[in-house]
């Protein structure tokens, strides 16, 4: 062998050397290479995300959706590792409507899982026999998700206690289609698990995302404003509520702090009722997790 070999490994050595380092490398959301971004353009225009993308570098983000006990399960990781999540058993059909509001941020990712550490997740709950008499029942645990893959995952949360009494439910899900396609007018219901709800609610978006027509529940005005996140893969909205200081509001603020402020996410995707075509799902929560969402079609 000369010097010059010894000193400089050849081309077939690079390549299986930068393969083995994107192989260590690869995590949920950070890939390596050619990554598939999962999107194509519709008719309307709008993109649309086919699921969590086509390499385990994506395996996670995007919208999934499943059911527990018959009742619907939806979620929404960011590229930030964000994790949100709505859950619509109730064993009380008068207070049906109210999901639970699950918020928690991902940590110790790899390709196939991930973590929640406690007391990292919030969820956020209507239920008048959970704590005493409260009408609302806001708690902290953890989670952990495995068998992460493109089409669907699995999410086991502890220290959570669902409205049937049922501790630390798991949730399977699959991977579903979001688009961005928000402008227009969105029917449906509107819901503080503080014991607020608002039905047959319209909410109209410009193509800013700026809401355009007077919308209130419970006496709160709804200064609501949605943002598309710079992602195509994925497409959903950085959502951002602020309720000034008003009188009779369910969250009205002390008027020494100022206006009560929410943020979270929305995100569009097919609507399964007869004669619509689109969903939105709004998820936003203070910074306890105490939240309101939003689930209208269109």
């Amino acid at each position: 062998m000369t010097p010059n070999a010894s000193r400089h490994p050849n081309l077939t050595t690079l390549r299986r050397w930068a393969a083995a380092s994107c192989l260590v490398a690869g995590t949920l959301l950070s890939s390596c290479g050619g990554q598939s971004s999962g999107t194509s353009t519709t008719t309307d225009g709008s993109q649309q995300n086919s699921g969590g993308g086509s390499t385990p570098s994506l395996a996670m983000a995007g919208a999934y959706q499943g059911s527990l006990y018959s009742s619907d399960f939806i979620s929404f990781l960011t590229p930030e590792l964000t994790w949100y999540a709505l859950y619509y058993l109730q064993t009380n059909p008068s207070a049906s409507i109210y999901p639970d509001i699950y918020r928690g941020a991902l940590s110790s990712t790899s390709s196939t899982s991930a973590t929640i550490a406690s007391p990292g997740l919030t969820a956020f709950q209507f239920s008048t026999h959970l704590v005493n008499s409260s009408p609302s029942h806001l708690s902290t645990g953890g989670g952990s998700i495995s068998g992460a893959s493109a089409t669907n995952y699995q999410v086991s949360l502890s220290g959570i206690t669902l409205t049937n009494n049922q501790a630390n439910p798991s949730f399977s899900a699959s991977a579903i289609t979001s688009y961005a396609a928000l402008p227009g007018s969105w029917t449906g219901t509107l819901t503080d698990n503080l014991s607020a709800a608002s039905a047959d609610l319209t909410l109209t978006f410009n193509s800013e995302g700026a809401l355009t027509n007077s919308a209130t529940y419970a006496f709160c005005p709804l200064n609501l404003t949605l943002t598309a996140a710079s992602t195509l893969t994925n497409p959903y909205y950085l959502a951002r509520l602020e309720i000034p200081v008003s009188t009779g509001c369910v969250r009205t603020p002390p008027s020494s702090i100022g206006p009560t402020v929410l943020t979270g996410i929305g995100f569009i995707h097919n609507s399964p009722v007869s004669g619509k075509t689109k969903r939105l799902e709004l998820i936003l929560t203070d910074t306890s997790g105490s939240g309101i969402s939003f689930r209208g079609d269109q």
